[in-house]
């Protein structure tokens, strides 16, 4: 034993085993990769010309993962729920859906006619696409059913989207209308015919994209199209609260999180920054007074949205990026709205930093053709478990999801719906002992107890209200059955009060019958005046009917 001083510590050392060690910095190392994972955002790029998905870190570009046969058109790409997306096939009549475990499609999926935009409802639960012949289509993916079809547009659907809280499904096509269609609605069964509760008509050419802001059905809605403008509308009143009018054909539109600054993307190849703060209030008013004219004013309007134009043209002069040499075809932003993704049909994906719009980085080398869609996500993949068991197994029973139908089942009896539920990471130190799992079971019981003791008063509710109703509906018979009564009786009167007028209307004609007989048994007697008066007429009558009886002989 060694001396030590009266002023220090001794410090006692812990002995740990060498496995302890390891494992503790295995754990170590997984947990910074599964945080690593978590916290990193990724870009998903499409491509129509190379069919194919690519997955890229937005921080370093590093390409992550990259799926094959993805060959969809412009907004034709949709996240269902974190585990799994679907892509619309350019040009072909089918419906392709990944899990991000696999570069191959877990289902090839065959629909009526070609496909176009879809998206997929918050909750991952439902599936919207909608076609070139105008028609939307809605699935239930859980099960794959087709819930409903119905006509939305005249002409080609080119945009399609819900909102935050998923109450409307927003519309836009060729036509230049936008429709807000009721998500309740369409799942009701029992209404027949759909009308769209809002229909945005304004723009004079074709919609080319759409972009439903915060708030869900009390939300601003921001659409761009071929004619030149940016028009923002509101979901409440059904109005155009703003006009801006841009030196080319838009693209694509999108907003910075805290839904302050519009981005735009032109036909130019250069993308448009707009501070909607620092819009003119007066020309606001002006355009608003002017849109609920009448026809005839038509002119006023064009002025005031072209001084409006001016003004903002003007004062955004210097907010522009410029980096492409085409049109400009998908628009995204970071999570903290720090960085703006765009992709064009040049191929390049350019990464720009909002703050002083120039490049990041730019993503030009593995992508040969156009970029048709483009989406900014967390990292849904984990680089361990990508595509482990090859292809053969990519239709596994647990995933909670089916193939979609071609044609609609209208069978409303619905069949057992998979569910998959939440796996526990190796990460948690979870003791399990006889008293937990004992302990377990009693919750369980008790909570067994309490949904049966819930369904059992539910049900004496739902009885107790029956009861009330036939006990109403009785009364009511009671009271059309003394109703009932009460005319019989008015009728037996009516028909009695009938009788005694035929009876009495008889007895009349009786009498009258004997009266008229009489008179015509009685001949008529000539008066002895008119006899002496003329003599000659009655010789010649009582003549005339002596030679009558003579012939009758």
């Amino acid at each position: 034993m060694g001396f030590v001083p009266k002023n220090k510590r001794v410090i006692k050392i812990k002995h740990v085993k060498l496995s302890d060690a390891t494992t503790d910095e295995q754990q170590h190392k997984k947990n910074t990769t599964s945080l690593s994972n978590i916290t990193s955002e990724v870009i998903a790029i499409t491509s129509k010309e190379d069919s194919s998905l690519f997955i890229y870190d937005l921080r370093n570009g590093n390409l992550i993962a990259t799926f094959n046969n993805t060959n969809n058109d412009n907004n034709g790409f949709c996240t269902i729920g974190s585990e799994y997306f679907a892509t619309s096939q350019a040009n072909k009549a089918m419906i392709n859906i990944y899990n991000w475990k696999k570069d191959q499609p877990i289902y090839k999926t065959p629909i009526q006619e070609k496909s176009g935009p879809i998206c997929c409802s918050s909750d991952g639960n439902y599936l919207v696409m909608g076609s070139a012949s105008g028609m939307v289509y809605l699935w239930e993916i859980s099960t794959g059913t087709l819930l409903r079809m119905w006509e939305a547009h005249y002409n080609k659907i080119s945009c399609i989207t819900f909102t935050k809280d998923d109450f409307y499904i927003i519309t836009a096509g060729d036509d230049g209308i936008i429709n807000c269609w009721s998500f309740e609605q369409c799942l009701d069964r029992d209404v027949s015919l759909l009308r769209a509760r809002n229909s945005f008509s304004d723009h004079s050419l074709g919609i080319t994209s759409i972009y439903c802001s915060y708030g869900g059905c009390n939300s601003r809605l921001f659409s761009v199209s071929l004619d030149r403008t940016c028009k923002i509308w509101d979901l409440v009143t059904g109005r155009c609260i703003n006009s801006i009018i841009f030196p080319t054909y838009l693209t694509s539109v999108c907003l910075d999180p805290t839904e302050t600054t519009c981005y735009v993307g032109g036909g130019d190849g250069i993308i448009y920054q707009t501070d909607l703060i620092q819009l003119n209030p007066q020309s606001i008013q002006l355009l608003n007074i002017n849109n609920n004219n009448n026809k005839n004013n038509k002119n006023n309007n064009s002025l005031a949205a072209q001084s409006f134009t001016n003004e903002n043209e003007v004062g955004n002069k210097r907010k522009t990026f410029n980096g492409h040499t085409k049109a400009i075809t998908s628009l995204s932003l970071s999570m903290d709205g720090s960085l703006l993704i765009s992709g064009s049909m040049d191929g390049n994906c350019n990464i720009w930093d909002t703050f002083s719009r120039q490049i990041v980085r730019s993503i030009a080398n593995t992508i040969k053709g156009s970029i048709s869609s483009l989406i900014v996500l967390m990292n849904p993949i984990d680089s361990l478990n990508f595509n482990v068991n090859g292809t053969g197994e990519n239709k596994k029973a647990s995933d909670p999801i089916a193939p979609l139908e071609k044609y609609s089942s209208n069978n409303i009896e619905r069949t057992s719906v998979p569910i998959k539920l939440k796996q526990i990471d190796d990460q948690e130190n979870i003791k399990i002992t006889v008293s937990n799992l004992q302990s377990r079971i009693e919750n369980t019981i008790v909570s067994n107890e309490q949904i049966t003791n819930h369904t059992n008063l539910e049900n004496n509710n739902k009885i107790i209200e029956l009861n009330k109703t036939i006990q109403e509906y009785e009364k009511e018979i009671l009271q059309f059955k003394k109703q009932i009564q009460n005319l019989q009786d008015s009728n037996n009167q009516l028909k009695a009060t009938n009788d005694q007028l035929s009876k009495q209307f008889v007895l009349y004609k009786q009498q009258q019958q004997p009266q008229s007989q009489q008179q015509k048994q009685k001949p008529a007697k000539k008066s002895a005046k008119e006899v002496e008066e003329n003599p000659v007429a009655i010789v010649t009558q009582e003549s005339t009917s002596n030679k009558k009886q003579k012939t009758k002989k």
